[in-house]
């Protein structure tokens, strides 16, 4: 059942064709075009109830505390425990599913001290069982603080605006801080912010408090969840995107590992000070790795698959900002690494009083204002309401100083183009020092950004100094989008002030007001003034090019259309479940010219043999109707060129880990893996197109992974493993794809190797036997 409609209800209806599969949009879907929704929603207008824009503030995102872990030794293993005042078990580096499965009833009376405390029926935890979905490279990085959050349905008169209705408990589920008992109503907004650095690996617990029943959803979302970081370097088991979502009243543990990559071939004695993170008295913390890799803007979603465009939408996200030696996040220390950019000076590092995160999204409402999705449309969904961290069109106070915001794309399916404007409608000049959480060489002076899809992240520093007390700034949305498929056309700056009837979105999403005093989002209680000195600046070089050197195998990866799909096994079962509402899946992927097939979980696209070794990818869109924002997990990708027109200047040689492909157009870029092993997936970002069902597996044979592991099937009892099928495509060793790599040009490239799929793992309760390729 997907909220109150099931299979029967609309067999009865008439919605399924002969065939047995739904009739899609603007056939007989629910949510088709028509003279009573001529919005880009698909749907009626969603009703303002006499709000206007800029009427209230921006809601600064909810910064996290986290706790201390102590390293205690329990038997061979050493575990991280949280402090004695809170009631949590420690962190450790095999799943409790594993000691759920091993526990042993000695007494008539005793119950499973590891079971599901809300339900009663299978492990605590949602991770995997053993060996296989350890957390890798554990006493390497073995976490020294924690953060505690609970997925749960909305807290009372949560709203997108104070003059808005209150959402329903189970329109919005978001993130709370800390263990709420069950069924708490513990989500709230804005979304939450993690505060990172690199050299100190974290644990992130989340608990599900999600309702038990499916159908406890108004009518879209799925109450299971898999947490992904995007885009960080994190092993598999805690990328958040391995088949491994977890159930109402368990937790999971993600080891976010803080890992520069590079770092087992790059500065392996952490003796540049560039590659480094703050400590808490202003000095650094030395780290292996490149620090051309460092990282910075981030964040992380829900990735259930099938789901993940619901889920999203629904609220389940946090932002991440990630701090190195170079971007201190504290504008004071001049210390020949620090760069200085905007933040300010009251914390020692991550001060956030000048660096802003601004989540822009969209969302739609039924004539009650209860936020509603289309679950028929495989096309993609856009809102009429334009929010900036769930807020609608909120109004930002800022001093006459320079400001960093992190612009992050947080829609389902809509790209955004932004322009600042003055009060007399000119655009105001910029510049630009990042691209998906990665600093440019050189920063740009822009007076637009480029196209921006879902999942990608700008970076950029405005200088109010230019503007006097009171005057209005506004960010401006001028690419104007009725389709879920691609945006129609970029409308003049002035055309977009004035705001589009077809489009909603276009116009001013917020505003920013200079202010001569604003409070501190870092201290509260201290104001800030304009007459307190600007210490930060935006120095000419930011960062060093990676060169682009000859890889050691080049793939092409095509995104398109296929028909019904091919995600359901014979048996008419998806892996993982899916919905039983749409029946075909469109969207597909091909891997060097083969077969393209629609997402399965059990199924592998392509084999990473070997850490270290360059490899070049093609993107490329199998068709003209329709844009697909492309993203990568893992690693990032240095972008080389573009098979249509010019390759704008801030993708230039920059690295990424979302790309645009435009319509029939082609990215290629050049990836190198390394550090960590394990399933990973590589998906069209319009989540509508992930979810029906854009994706492929990768299988990193790296690190401690060094197999094809088998594939974990979550249920409420437990965990089954399965044994994956490997296309042939996938394999480098098979010659039709690929010839035998060679010593030119990219580091460890070399012969070819046997690739093994174990059996699985003790704990497990399915089968699965080894197969080689």
């Amino acid at each position: 059942a997907i909220g109150d409609i099931t299979k029967r209800d609309l067999l009865r209806w008439g919605l399924f064709t002969a065939a047995g599969t739904l009739a899609l949009k603007n056939g007989l879907s629910p949510y088709a075009q028509s003279a009573f929704a001529a919005s880009s929603t698909g749907t009626p207008r969603s009703p303002l109830f006499g709000v206007t824009k800029f009427t209230t503030p921006l809601r600064r995102l909810r910064v996290q505390n986290p706790v201390p872990l102590t390293p205690v030794q329990q038997g061979s293993e050493t575990v991280a425990a949280f402090p004695s005042t809170i009631n949590e078990l420690p962190a450790q580096r095999l799943s409790y599913h594993t000691d759920f499965s091993n526990w042993v009833q000695t007494g008539p009376d005793q119950t499973n001290p590891f079971r599901n405390p809300l339900t009663k029926r299978g492990p605590i935890e949602g991770r995997p069982p053993g060996e296989i979905f350890s957390h890798q490279r554990w006493p390497e990085f073995f976490p020294k603080k924690a953060f505690i959050m609970t997925l749960g349905r909305v807290a009372p008169n949560t709203r997108f605006h104070p003059g808005l209705e209150a959402q329903r408990e189970n329109s919005v589920w978001s993130f709370g801080s800390g263990r709420f008992p069950a069924r708490s109503r513990s989500g709230e907004m804005p979304p939450p912010l993690f505060k990172l650095r690199y050299g100190e690996p974290v644990t992130l617990r989340v608990y599900n408090d999600l309702p038990e029943r499916r159908e406890d959803n108004e009518g879209f979302g799925r109450n299971e969840t898999q947490l992904h970081f995007h885009n960080a370097h994190n092993a598999a088991e805690s990328d958040g995107a391995a088949n491994v979502h977890h159930f109402p009243g368990t937790f999971y543990d993600y080891r976010w590992s803080t890992t520069l990559a590079r770092r087992d071939k790059i500065n392996t004695g952490a003796t540049d000070r560039r590659a480094s993170g703050p400590n808490d008295s202003g000095g650094l913390t030395q780290v292996a790795g490149d620090f051309r890799e460092l990282q910075s803007s981030m964040w992380a979603h829900d990735h259930r698959f099938f789901f993940t465009a619901e889920n999203v939408y629904k609220g389940n996200l946090g932002l991440v900002n990630m701090y190195s030696g170079p971007d201190r996040g504290n504008e004071s220390i001049d210390d020949g690494i620090n760069l200085r950019l905007p933040s300010g000076r009251l914390l020692p590092w991550g001060n956030v009083d000048f660096d802003v995160n601004l989540a822009l999204s969209d969302a739609a409402t039924d004539p009650d204002g209860q936020v509603i999705f289309d679950v028929f449309t495989t096309d993609g969904f856009l809102g009429d309401i334009p929010l900036v961290n769930s807020a609608f069109a909120p109004v930002l106070e800022v001093l006459p100083r320079k400001y960093r915001f992190r612009l992050l794309n947080a829609t389902m399916s809509r790209f955004f183009k932004i322009v600042l404007a003055d009060a007399n409608g000119q655009p105001v000049s910029f510049q630009f020092i990042a691209n998906d959480g990665n600093l440019v060489v050189n920063p740009l002076t822009l007076s637009e950004l480029d196209q921006q899809g879902s999942g990608e992240r700008y970076d950029i520093v405005v200088d109010f100094s230019r503007f006097r007390i009171g005057d209005k700034i506004r960010l401006v949305n001028v690419l104007q989008q009725t389709d879920g498929r691609k945006p129609d056309k970029a409308v003049p700056l002035g055309e977009a002030l004035r705001g589009s009837s077809t489009d909603p979105v276009v116009g001013p999403m917020m505003e920013f007001r200079v202010a001569a005093e604003v409070q501190s989002a870092d201290v509260p209680g201290v104001t800030l003034r304009q007459s307190d000195p600007d210490l930060s600046r935006v120095p000419l070089q930011l960062t060093e090019q990676i060169a682009i050197v000859q890889p050691v195998r080049e793939r092409v990866i095509a995104f398109g259309r296929s028909g019904g799909g091919d995600s359901r096994n014979k048996n008419g079962v998806c892996t993982p479940d899916c919905s039983e509402v749409v029946q075909g899946f469109p969207w597909s992927v091909s891997v060097n010219g083969e077969k393209a097939h629609t997402f399965n979980a059990n199924r592998v696209s392509m084999l990473i043999p070997r850490p270290g070794e360059v490899e070049h990818w093609t993107f490329t869109n199998a068709g003209n109707g329709w844009d697909h924002p492309v993203h990568l997990h893992f690693e990032e990708g240095v972008t080389i060129s573009r098979a249509k027109g010019q390759i704008p200047a801030t993708e230039k040689f920059a690295r990424k880990d979302v790309w645009r492909l435009r319509e029939s157009g082609a990215v290629k870029i050049q990836v190198q893996f390394g550090e960590f092993g394990g399933a990973y997936v590589s998906h069209c970002h319009n989540t509508v197109h992930e979810d029906f069902a854009m994706l492929l597996r990768m299988q990193l044979l790296t690190g401690e992974r060094p197999f094809v592991t088998s594939t974990p099937n979550p249920t409420p009892d437990g965990v089954f493993f399965t044994t994956p099928e490997i296309l042939p495509e996938a394999d480098p060793a098979n010659t039709r794809f690929f010839s035998k790599p060679t010593n030119s040009g990219a580091p460890n490239a070399g012969g070819t190797s046997t690739i093994n799929a174990p059996a699985p793992t003790s704990g497990s309760s399915g089968s699965g036997s080894g197969k080689k390729v």
